[in-house]
């Protein structure tokens, strides 16, 4: 299934099909993204050392923490309608 696109509208009231406003789009700023991402190096270390169900978890949340920081997009900032981008 095709993704759905949002368009901004311009002054005179028309979409803007030039600027398409994604819904996957970077939502995070680069200072958050870079202790996101050495904080879920870190945890996922840290989980990899345990090797239980707690080592697990710790790898999970340290998984989503670097993937946050690489890609810049996190689902709860965009659920909530928060971009700290700008």
């Amino acid at each position: 299934m095709a993704e759905s696109m949002v368009f901004p509208r311009t002054r005179q009231g028309v979409r803007d099909l030039d600027n398409p406003i994604r819904p996957n789009g970077v939502n995070v700023g680069q200072n958050e993204r870079v202790a996101s991402a050495l904080g879920g190096l870190v945890l996922t270390t840290m989980g990899l050392g345990k090797r239980s169900m707690i080592g697990l978890l710790l790898v999970a949340a340290g998984g989503a923490l670097v993937y946050r920081g690489l890609s810049g997009h996190c689902s709860a900032y965009a659920a909530a309608g928060i971009n700290s981008a700008r």
